[in-house]
């Protein structure tokens, strides 16, 4: 993941934010330094519950409508499904729990197998039995065009 691939999202009409079990300092370094993004909306470890809680992932959700001005109430749905990307199983049951909270929510979970998984095939099994939708080799097939055309959005 990389500046120009989140720009193309953005371009694409992907509202982006994260939600990262990783501390403040730590994710921000990599997103802000690494990545050069400025002011990138991001709920880290000390500002949430762990994952699979949820909270989080609404606060990022807060973050991006207040941000980008959108209308989201959670308990009505939104047109559109939420799309929650993540390589562990926390972060299928993440998406799982929000559903149970708002089930009136379209809620779409993809997995990404991290580089250091030894058993590519059997991790990306677990990761759809614990309820992702798709299994990506890596985050950057998750373009706007990969969303219409393999999500149905």
């Amino acid at each position: 993941m990389d500046g120009p691939y989140l720009e193309g999202l953005t371009q694409g009409g992907v509202s982006w934010g994260f939600f990262s079990g990783a501390t403040r300092g730590s994710a921000g370094y990599v997103l802000e330094q690494r990545l050069g993004l400025e002011q990138p909306i991001l709920v880290a470890m000390e500002d949430a519950p762990g994952k699979p809680d949820p909270t989080g992932l609404f606060q990022t959700l807060e973050k991006l409508s207040a941000r980008h001005q959108l209308d989201w109430n959670l308990s009505v749905g939104l047109d559109l499904p939420i799309i929650y990307v993540g390589d562990t199983v926390a972060d299928m049951q993440t998406i799982l729990e929000a559903q149970r909270i708002y089930p009136q929510q379209q809620w779409r979970a993809i997995g990404v197998l991290p580089p250091h998984v030894q058993n590519r095939q059997a991790y990306a099994q677990i990761l759809r039995d614990r309820g992702a939708l798709k299994v990506l080799e890596n985050v950057r097939a998750l373009t706007a065009e990969f969303i219409i055309r393999e999500l149905g959005t």
